[in-house]
């Protein structure tokens, strides 16, 4: 017997879209004053999740590059939105460039993972 799982694009862009502000609010959102540094990592590291997991609703037929995109966008976006009103002094937004390059390069594979990992879970079907 053939298990299928399933999957909807709408539903891994979802999970691309609010894995960000989810793990903001997680981390982040309960802390008076500024994050420390084990939240910012945590915080990175609930966002990569979100990418592994929006890889595995995916369709094993549809493209990756949509969730992707909105995966860099919504994470840009949210760090724009925490840093800013922690730092009014406008250098945020080196910590924002200097994020940018690895969260474009990290996106795809992260969600590649995740579809490997759910097309293994099926026994390769």
């Amino acid at each position: 017997m053939v298990t299928t799982r399933p999957t909807s694009v709408a539903a891994s862009v979802a999970v691309a879209l609010l894995a960000p502000p989810a793990a903001w609010l997680v981390w982040v959102s309960w802390s008076d004053g500024k994050a420390s540094d084990a939240m910012h990592v945590a915080w990175f590291v609930t966002v990569a999740l979100g990418c592994v997991l929006a890889g595995a609703l995916a369709p094993r037929s549809a493209r990756l590059l949509w969730p992707a995109l909105v995966a860099v966008v919504s994470t840009i976006v949210t760090l724009f939105a925490w840093w800013s009103g922690e730092d009014e002094s406008g250098l945020f937004l080196v910590g924002i460039f200097i994020a940018t390059p690895p969260v474009v390069a990290a996106s795809l594979p992260l969600m590649l993972l995740g579809r490997a990992l759910a097309s293994s879970r099926l026994g390769g079907r």
